[in-house]
C-alpha cells in the first residue's frame, strides 16, 4: 500500500515538473528566450514611436528637432528596419535648413549602408549633387565617374552622365 502512495507522488510531482517545464519556469533559456521577444517587441515599439516623432516635427518644420531627434534613433535603434527611413526623414531636414554639407554625408551614409539597392544608388548620385552645390567639382566627379562605371542601374548611371556633362559645360563657361 505505502509503495502505491510513493508511485503516485512520484507520478504527480512528474506531472507537475512537466507542467512547468512546459511554462518556462524550471528551463531559464526558455524564460531568457520570451523576455527577449518582450524586450524587442518593445524596443521596436519605442523606435516606431520615435521614428513618428520625428516626422511630425520635421512636418511641423521645426528641423532642430525632428533633426535630433533623427539622431537619437540611429544612436539607440542601429539596425532598425526603419533606418533607411528615418536617414530620409533626416536629409528632408538637412534640405530644407540648406546644410548641404551634411546633406552629403548622410546620402553617402545611406548608400554605404544599402549599396545594392536603388534608393542606395540614388542617393550616391544625391550626394553628388550636393558635392557639386558645394562647389566641391572633384568629390562630385569622382562619385558620378563611379555611379557611371559601376552601377547595375541604367537610370541612375544617366542621370550620372548628365550631372558630369552640365559640369563640363559650366566649366567651360567658368573659362572664358
Amino acid at each position: 500500500m505505502r509503495q502505491n502512495s510513493n508511485i503516485r507522488k512520484c507520478f504527480v510531482l512528474g506531472i507537475v515538473c512537466l507542467f512547468c517545464l512546459g511554462l518556462g519556469v524550471f528551463h531559464p533559456l526558455l524564460a531568457e528566450r520570451s523576455t527577449q521577444s518582450v524586450f524587442a517587441k518593445e524596443r521596436d515599439k519605442q523606435a516606431d514611436l520615435l521614428y513618428q516623432k520625428a516626422k511630425e516635427f520635421l512636418e511641423d518644420r521645426n528641423h532642430y528637432q525632428s533633426v535630433e531627434t533623427c539622431k537619437s534613433f540611429l544612436i539607440l535603434y542601429p539596425g532598425h528596419p526603419k533606418t533607411r527611413e528615418v536617414r530620409k526623414t533626416l536629409s528632408a531636414n538637412y534640405r530644407m535648413t540648406g546644410d548641404t554639407l551634411a546633406l552629403a554625408e548622410n546620402e553617402l551614409k545611406i548608400y554605404k549602408e544599402f549599396p545594392n539597392t536603388e534608393e542606395g544608388l540614388e542617393s550616391y548620385l544625391l550626394s553628388g549633387k550636393a558635392y557639386v552645390r558645394m562647389g566641391r567639382e572633384d568629390k562630385a566627379y569622382q562619385i558620378f565617374q563611379d555611379i557611371i562605371k559601376n552601377t547595375y542601374s541604367s537610370k541612375i548611371a544617366q542621370e550620372a552622365e548628365l550631372e558630369l556633362t552640365q559640369m563640363e559645360i559650366l566649366g567651360e563657361s567658368k573659362n572664358k
